[in-house]
């Protein structure tokens, strides 16, 4: 096992259902001392669409405000800040909830990924949601086309791949530790804005550039995202600005996510790469089929995702020299063999 891996020998406790259970337990008695259950005659929509968010939280690099924010924007009128702030708060819960279940099972994350993606995504969450401002649908058109870019890049990289992929990074440097914070950084910027983002970047680097097993990279960005979540959660519950109804929002889903995102933590754990690999194109397709059609594309905008693509393919294509370059480093030999042959 590489260094910085968990993997069975992790922690083995009783910690995620007693969590869990002290969740529900808070849950139950401050929706009765606030007398919130009549929340649930007119959001439910809500809880019904982190039903099926918190799985996708749990199961792929794409978090629940993945889901979150193109239903609440779209299909139920809520404004884009509000839908990157439920993202948040919600995947606090969430994410936290299958990262528990992830560390406490013993399912295989690389640590040294995770430290150095959080050392960018933490404060990257802060500085977005502190000093970042921009137009509404901007952020969603810019991570789209990246999404599009990466479902080409990686479905070359995955299914007409010329090597297996990694169960570790080996050979770990300072520049691998700087490309993750950097990863991370922008992630957390796009968190601000979106409600989710550390996940997939970092999900992106670790595939594309470094090879990493997908029953890896997805439960190590899932614990990111889980990070992350909680600390732009906490930076914003300390700001004057009054979160409104969000709380609505989120008291309502809380309980739902609690238990979706760790099951699809154990879905992903039991299943083979491929399979999670078509759940993110699933997902990408629809991320992108949403925005084309629900987002007005005038010229500004359609220069800014010309430029978005170009600078999306040099970036991954850079990644994958990078994979390559890794490789050949690793395996000296059968680099050789394959130069002869």
């Amino acid at each position: 096992m590489a260094s910085g891996v968990s993997g069975p020998g992790g922690l083995k406790s009783r910690a995620f259902p007693w969590t869990l259970a002290g969740v529900w337990v808070v849950w139950i008695i401050a929706m009765t001392l606030w007398g919130a259950w009549a929340l649930y005659q007119t959001r439910w929509p809500m809880a019904l669409t982190m039903a099926f968010g918190s799985f996708v939280a749990g199961s792929t690099p794409a978090g629940g405000g993945a889901v979150a924010y193109p239903v609440f924007t779209k299909a139920l009128a809520i404004p884009s800040e509000d839908a990157a702030l439920f993202g948040l708060m919600i995947q606090a819960v969430g994410m936290n909830m299958a990262a528990l279940f992830i560390l406490t099972r013993g399912i295989r994350i690389d640590m040294r990924v995770f430290r150095a993606a959080i050392l960018g995504s933490m404060p990257g969450v802060v500085i977005g949601l502190q000093w970042l401002s921009l137009p509404a649908n901007v952020p969603k058109l810019v991570f789209s086309s990246m999404l599009l870019v990466f479902a080409i890049t990686l479905y070359r990289s995955h299914w007409k791949r010329r090597h297996e992929p990694e169960r570790g990074i080996s050979g770990w440097t300072k520049s691998d530790g700087l490309r993750f914070a950097g990863a991370g950084l922008v992630g957390g910027l796009a968190a601000s804005q979106l409600g989710s983002g550390a996940d997939m970047l970092c999900f992106m680097v670790m595939t594309l550039g470094f090879g990493l097993d997908e029953r890896v990279a997805v439960p190590t960005s899932v614990v990111i995202m889980g990070a992350t979540s909680a600390v732009g959660f906490g930076f914003r519950m300390i700001q004057p600005e009054p979160v409104g109804v969000v709380w609505e929002y989120w008291a309502v889903a809380a309980p739902v996510v609690a238990v979706g995102a760790p099951v699809g933590a154990w879905v992903a754990s039991k299943v083979k790469s491929d399979a999670i690999l078509i759940g993110v194109f699933l997902l990408i397709v629809a991320e992108v089929a949403t925005t084309a059609i629900l987002v007005p594309i005038d010229l500004p905008r359609g220069v800014m995702l010309v430029v978005v693509f170009a600078m999306a393919t040099w970036w991954f294509r850079r990644l994958r020299r990078l994979r390559e370059t890794r490789w050949t480093s690793a395996h000296p030999e059968e680099a050789i063999q394959e130069s002869v042959n």
